[in-house]
């Protein structure tokens, strides 16, 4: 029997040392502490109990900070920043397409695309990728 953590361990580890880590001006994580960073955040969700074959997720979701516009009056005005997360979603999906953990027995394949969702009192938007996991267990 497998765990989301620990399968959402392997993804952390992808993610920490590829392309993705250097791209982003924040860092790869299990939380969210800086708002003014752009995070790449590990979520691990449901899994299936301990049957045969578990079926699981864990998604990824990345922040960007909106972009910001001062007018000539009045307050900054903030917009989603689509370029960047487009730019962040296909670089994660680039490194975590159809992961398969040999000797393990489970792998996970890129599952629902979230539009952007905007961080309830913060000026950011997040996407997320599901990484839909199948564990096969020996009996």
């Amino acid at each position: 029997m497998v765990t989301s953590e620990e399968i959402g361990a392997r993804a952390y580890e992808l993610l920490s040392t590829s392309n993705v880590a250097t791209a982003i001006t924040g860092m790869v994580d299990w939380e969210r502490n800086d708002y003014s960073k752009e995070d790449v955040v590990i979520v691990p969700h449901t899994m299936s109990g301990e049957g045969s074959t578990q079926l699981g997720q864990v998604n990824i979701n990345i922040h960007v900070p909106d972009a910001k516009t001062k007018p000539k009056t009045g307050e900054p005005i903030y917009h989603t920043n689509w370029e960047r997360l487009v730019e962040l979603r296909a670089m994660c999906i680039e490194v975590l397409k159809s992961h398969y953990e040999s000797g393990y027995g489970w792998n996970w394949t890129i599952g629902q695309l979230n539009p952007p969702i905007k961080e309830p009192d913060h000026n950011e938007h997040f996407v997320s990728i599901a990484l839909e996991i199948t564990a096969r267990n020996k009996q």
